[in-house]
């Protein structure tokens, strides 16, 4: 039996990616390891801001920080403990890249709102749905609407295919 990298990683692999609704997924060892590769392929790094919240596991933030770039924080909104697209915008700046969403308690954060700020001011979307497996928004899966999506251990979605 092949534990590492074998036919169950990819059959996993498979597994996940049809179950979220995306052509690709990568397993990879956790959930900061994903966010940090997905970081480090859109070349985000020293010098560069991600836009997320504060209300999250560590491993959001350490990604960020892994890559060199500077995490900024917007609130939460109070009703559903998830990123107040409302600040985003606010905290655009000429150094700002990605915009890091955290979906949490099987909720989505407001993606259609985001994905229209990013899409303005040329932003990638990165998606931290590693505790959001199987939440919908607008039947859409956590961590198939940004460019690229963490859900644990799997990579479900490579950046730039859409």
């Amino acid at each position: 039996m092949q534990l590492f990298l074998g036919e169950n990683v990819q059959a996993l692999e498979k597994e996940f990616s049809q179950f979220c609704g995306v052509q690709y997924g990568i397993g990879v060892s956790d959930g900061t390891a994903a966010l940090q590769i997905i970081l480090r392929a859109m070349e985000i790094g020293p010098g560069d801001d991600v836009i997320t919240v504060s209300h999250t596991f560590i491993a959001t933030v350490e990604a960020i920080l892994l890559t060199g770039a500077r995490p900024v924080f917007v609130d939460i909104d109070p009703h559903t403990s998830l990123m107040d697209v409302g600040q985003v915008e606010a905290k655009i700046t000429p150094r700002t890249k990605a915009i890091l969403p955290v979906h949490l308690y099987g909720q989505t954060v407001d993606m259609d709102p985001l994905l229209d700020i990013a899409s303005r001011h040329h932003l990638r979307v990165v998606e931290d749905a590693c505790q959001a497996h199987g939440a919908e928004y607008h039947g859409r899966k956590a961590g198939s609407m940004g460019d690229a999506a963490a859900s644990a251990s799997i990579i479900p979605k490579i950046w730039g295919i859409r």
